[in-house]
């Protein structure tokens, strides 16, 4: 019976398991079983950025807008607690080596584009504070860029790498902050409480126009105590009443009537901030 089978089904060269099928091989050889393939179990791949600037190309022609906010990364998305950016050329990169230079960012971005600009946010001379922004050429450079960096290994710490927010939008918070005339001294504050926290409690209360706490630098830690604005001092003076003596993450916060500040843009420390009452709540 196998002699029969062979007879009338030659079998192929062995070698032809391992190559593609193409013209110039004889075609169509005579087999019984018409499932075994013969495809090559491995074959040479394309160049993986090639394939994502190809798809980045791709959905940059058909939708400018609502396609490319795919390509930002599903876990970005689930740990943002704000909308996250339009796609631009300018990126955010979080979580860099506090020792990493300008330089060796610049570096690690030209692989996948021409990057314009890089700015290092620095506590001095010598370290970081683990966040930068680079401004590429395209959008479609600041995609590709984006879509292989992001969670990328560089010295051992795992950066997370998105797009940056508009500088008008930025420009238009700050103008809109600016406006802010009454703040609320806040102080008392537990170390863990941060700015969201504040947003939280006071974000009932009024029209809340901003919300922040003070930080120590060298080493980075919250000094204490912060300041919660509103635009009217009826709001600041309900806040106040609302939410003095009022316990948050185990200590009760004491809020008092700070300055109008008619202009935050010339640059104010948290000194100039203080309230009218010399005090100096904070942490023991």
């Amino acid at each position: 019976m196998a002699l029969s089978l062979l007879r009338h089904y030659p079998l192929a060269p062995p070698t032809l398991l391992f190559l593609p099928s193409c013209k110039s091989y004889p075609p169509n050889p005579a087999f019984p079983f018409s499932s075994i393939s013969y495809l090559v179990p491995f074959f040479k791949q394309r160049n993986k950025a090639a394939l994502i600037r190809q798809q980045c190309t791709r959905i940059a022609s058909s939708s400018p807008e609502g396609s490319l906010a795919s390509v930002v990364s599903e876990q970005e998305a689930e740990e943002s607690e704000e909308k996250p950016a339009e796609p631009s050329r300018r990126l955010i990169a979080q979580n860099i080596p506090w020792t990493c230079t300008a330089e060796e960012i610049k570096t690690l971005f030209e692989r996948h584009g021409n990057v314009i600009d890089v700015e290092l946010s620095m506590y001095d001379n010598s370290r970081n504070r683990g966040l930068a922004f680079i401004t590429m050429a395209c959008e479609e450079e600041a995609i590709l860029a984006l879509s292989i960096l992001n969670s990328y290994d560089l010295n051992g710490r795992v950066i997370k790498v998105g797009f940056a927010r508009s500088l008008k939008k930025k420009a238009d918070q700050e103008t809109t902050a600016s406006k802010a005339t009454f703040n609320v001294f806040v102080g008392n504050l537990a170390w863990r409480v941060r700015s969201r926290d504040l947003r939280e409690l006071f974000g009932n209360t009024g029209k809340l126009i901003s919300a922040e706490v003070i930080f120590q630098s060298n080493p980075r830690r919250s000094a204490g105590y912060g300041f919660v604005s509103y635009a009217t001092e009826e709001e600041a003076e309900a806040a106040i009443a609302a939410h003095n003596e009022k316990r948050l993450m185990g200590r009760k916060v004491r809020l008092v009537l700070g300055k109008p500040q008619a202009d935050k843009s010339e640059g104010k420390s948290s000194d100039d901030l203080l309230p009218f009452e010399a005090s100096s709540e904070s942490n023991p």
